[in-house]
């Protein structure tokens, strides 16, 4: 892969590839894939239906590329994305769980968030944790679960949260602190 391509911005790899550089659109796409798609699994609950949803997201940023206009790419695949997300859900609703797999591999969250070193006493006590947890953020409301696991599974900024989801960064703010205490008070109540 050209070394050259990897030093240069998102809105110039669109540019090239625009201009013929298939290789410029291949480094974009790389660049975003696992956050895309780890996104999109916990979004959707399904590694499939992932899969095709962020065909679908490559497929309008391909089809949209000369409509760029915006300030941060990532913002905007984000907003395709999150739209992509929308119109799938009123289709159909997801069911979160931690026996999916997240991210490019095969292996369930799960397995992914066991400590290796855990008695398997210390591992079934983790598991009801997680499972917990995870039962959580299925009830939170829509709006508050997307910006967790934006944040969470995705690794975006507030900032860029909130230009995805064209709020005030203060709403993108209050959003993931209303999801955290909500998560907070909840286990609480289960401990």
């Amino acid at each position: 892969m050209n070394m050259r391509l990897n030093e240069t911005s998102d809105a110039e790899l669109l540019q090239l590839y625009l201009q013929g550089d298939a290789e410029a659109f291949k480094v974009l796409e790389l660049r975003y894939r696992r956050q895309l798609f780890a996104w999109l699994s916990s979004s959707l609950g399904n590694r499939g239906d992932a899969e095709d949803i962020y065909q679908d997201v490559w497929f309008k940023i391909i089809k949209n590329a000369e409509r760029f206009k915006e300030v941060s790419f990532k913002a905007w695949m984000w907003k395709i994305a999150r739209n992509r997300v929308i119109d799938f859900r009123r289709k159909k609703k997801p069911d979160l769980t931690l026996d999916q797999c997240f991210g490019d591999d095969e292996t369930p969250l799960i397995d992914k968030i066991k400590s290796p070193a855990a008695s398997p006493a210390g591992e079934l006590e983790t598991e009801d944790m997680r499972r917990v947890v995870m039962q959580i953020v299925e009830t939170l409301p829509d709006n508050q679960r997307e910006v967790f696991l934006m944040r969470v599974e995705a690794h975006l900024s507030f900032k860029e949260i909130a230009t995805a989801l064209d709020v005030p960064l203060n709403t993108a703010l209050g959003r993931m602190h209303d999801a955290m205490k909500k998560i907070k008070d909840r286990l609480t109540e289960v401990r």
